[in-house]
């Protein structure tokens, strides 16, 4: 990714972007600063809400400090670790955030990727198709690396029974098309699934396409 991808970082009140460092699974490093000229810097262990607005904060400095304030003293909220925390600042445009690996996936390998576990959709699925989308970009090939997965996940939920099962054998094929919306529809026995594959995937992707896929077999 370009080095210019804080170009796609909105304005977000402090409150905001703290909420989104303290829903991520790995510890964000954050600095604090308040309207009294304290500053303090570390990683967010706890967020208490009164009447659905975030009011305490409880914070973990780097030589195991714990501080506690209210989150009406902040000012200012900097993210130490911007690059971890790039689908958040962006929200959504950029899809995900920006390993510090070097990650590598050609459009061969995705496509040899794919056929390879077509089969954990099921012996009836004659093809799983994304010529419709644009693969140019790594962020869209990892993307669609993660739809098929949760797909993968959430046919495997559906066909636990028979009835599911019996529902999963009238798709034949599937297609990733380009949208503006997440969006699931069977024609003529190819499940048809439309969504933004530039953009954030959806949290919890594969409960999403079980929800859907149940109401459409």
């Amino acid at each position: 990714m370009e080095k210019s991808y804080y170009k796609a970082f909105v304005a977000q009140t402090p409150e905001e972007i703290l909420l989104s460092v303290f829903k991520k699974e790995e510890d964000i490093l954050v600095g604090i600063s308040f309207d009294n000229g304290i500053y303090l810097e570390g990683v967010i262990l706890d967020i208490s809400k009164e009447d659905h607005h975030l009011k305490s904060v409880c914070i973990l400095s780097q030589d195991d400090q714990v501080s506690f304030f209210n989150i009406h003293r902040m000012s200012v909220v900097i993210i130490k670790q911007p690059k971890k925390m790039v689908v958040e600042l962006s929200k959504g445009a950029i899809s995900r955030p920006i390993s510090s690996t070097d990650e590598k996936l050609t459009v061969l390998q995705l496509k040899r990727w794919l056929q390879n576990g077509q089969s954990e959709l099921g012996s009836q699925i004659q093809e799983f198709n994304i010529e419709s989308i644009s693969v140019d970009e790594l962020n869209n090939r990892l993307n669609v690396q993660d739809v098929f997965t949760a797909l993968t996940t959430a046919v495997q939920q559906i066909t636990k029974d028979i009835l599911g099962k019996e529902a999963w054998q009238g798709v034949h094929s599937i297609a990733l098309k380009q949208g503006d919306t997440l969006q699931l529809q069977i024609t003529n026995k190819q499940l048809i699934i439309t969504l933004a594959i530039h953009k954030a995937l959806p949290v919890k992707l594969s409960e999403v396409f079980e929800e859907k896929l149940l109401q459409i077999l």
